[in-house]
């Protein structure tokens, strides 16, 4: 018998984004062995060109858990989903009858779960190293870069990231990607976290902060319908 996630089977109300968390390093909470075998040949193939193992071995469990959760919420096993790429490649859960979208950074994962098409999400950790002046000239706009007037070095890293991620889960939402320029996109925020999206009104966007108890990551969340976030904090794990 297949283990599944602990998480709630309340069914999603027509507005809402679920997001979960996990970690993609946890052997002792999501152990391999009981992951693989979900998994599609096609991933399966793909978790094997990976150079790294523990690329390879992140990829199995993102994969997995993103299985183990949808499967949850369709009372099926994780085994029986089946994917497809729609517009503009973004994967997407043959059926039509949820959406998802995946994002990690570092070995932190969170997954958007909604019956709302067109879903976004993208987690930075604050920890994470990046030029932030360089990449701020790239993709933000003049108006984006203001904000740091003034700021700490440790305030700018966040409102870089804030910045980014509600950039990011917009590009997401639509499966658009680099497709649509970051400097396209203008967010606008009360104090430090994400609130709207200004810019591209077509299709118009809309964005949410997912604020974490332990304050060590910015997490946005994007689509192109007013939503309702439900964060599922504790992280996902088998029974």
């Amino acid at each position: 018998m297949e283990r599944v996630a602990r998480i709630s089977s309340q069914n999603l109300a027509p507005n809402e984004i679920r997001v979960s968390s996990f970690w993609l390093d946890n052997e002792n909470h999501l152990p391999l062995e009981n992951l693989r075998p979900w998994l599609s040949a096609h991933e399966v193939g793909r978790a094997k060109s990976f150079h790294f193992e523990n690329h390879s071995d992140r990829y199995v469990r993102g994969r997995a858990v993103t299985r183990m959760i949808l499967a949850s919420h369709l009372g099926c096993a994780p085994s029986d989903l089946e994917f497809r790429n729609g517009e503009h490649g973004k994967p997407q859960l043959a059926g039509g009858e949820l959406f998802f979208n995946l994002s990690h950074s570092l070995d932190r994962a969170v997954i958007a779960v909604s019956r709302l098409p067109h879903v976004g999400i993208d987690i930075e950790c604050f920890s994470r190293e990046v030029d932030v002046d360089s990449l701020s000239r790239r993709c933000f706009r003049d108006v984006e870069i203001a904000r740091y007037e003034g700021m700490t070095p440790e305030q700018k890293n966040r409102a870089f990231f804030w910045t980014w991620t509600a950039k990011e889960a917009r590009m997401k939402a639509t499966g658009e990607g680099f497709r649509l320029e970051p400097q396209r996109i203008e967010i606008g925020f009360d104090g430090e976290v994400p609130v709207e999206c200004i810019e591209p009104t077509i299709p118009r966007a809309y964005v949410a902060p997912v604020n974490f108890s332990d304050g060590l990551v910015a997490c946005t969340v994007a689509c192109t319908q007013s939503f309702r976030v439900m964060l599922e904090e504790k992280a996902v794990t088998l029974r």
